[in-house]
């Protein structure tokens, strides 16, 4: 059997990719043509004309675009796939950049809240919630005891009131009219 040229009219060199790939699809074809040629078993006349027609400058053209349009989907599939990838990525790191933030907001926060109460649990900053406390008490005995006193003193004042002007007591005074008919 002659050898065949089809590999070097696929690729210019060892490194083309897109003619190792133009390669591998006449090698399917090959096979395709193969196993559907005379129930799976060509004749030799059979196979070489199918190598004249793959041979053409059109056939070894089409190889190659076919070549061309799956490197170039391969491609986009990869370049979706990293971008994707980087998406994922960049919003895990703002997420973690975020956490980081908050979290050095939390920790000093916390640590002020720490200071103020380690500053209550000494004598002197229990001394000063238990004055507090007290302070508030006694203002608050204070208001209710003044609230009982005015109020206190408004009732004895609306009773002196009435009082004087003769309304609702049981010692209200004589009027004229009553004064005339005792005499």
């Amino acid at each position: 059997m002659a050898y065949n040229t089809i590999y070097g009219k696929l690729t210019a060199d060892p490194n083309d990719l897109v003619g190792a790939l133009a390669y591998i699809i006449y090698k399917q074809q090959k096979v395709e043509f193969c196993r559907t040629t005379s129930g799976g078993n060509p004749s030799r006349e059979e196979i070489e004309r199918f190598h004249a027609i793959a041979s053409l400058d059109a056939s070894i053209a089409a190889y190659r675009s076919q070549a061309e349009a799956m490197a170039q989907a391969f491609l986009n599939e990869g370049l979706d796939d990293l971008v994707q990838r980087t998406e994922a990525e960049t919003r895990q790191d703002v997420l973690y950049t975020y956490i980081g933030t908050i979290n050095t907001s939390l920790q000093t926060q916390l640590t002020t809240v720490n200071g103020a109460l380690a500053a209550k649990r000494t004598w002197v900053g229990w001394l000063r919630d238990v004055g507090g406390n007290l302070i508030v008490n006694v203002v608050t005995i204070l208001v209710i005891g003044a609230l009982v006193l005015g109020y206190k003193f408004i009732g004895e004042l609306q009773q002196s009131t009435e009082t004087k002007a003769g309304l609702g007591s049981a010692s209200a005074p004589v009027s004229p009219a009553t004064d005339a008919t005792k005499n």
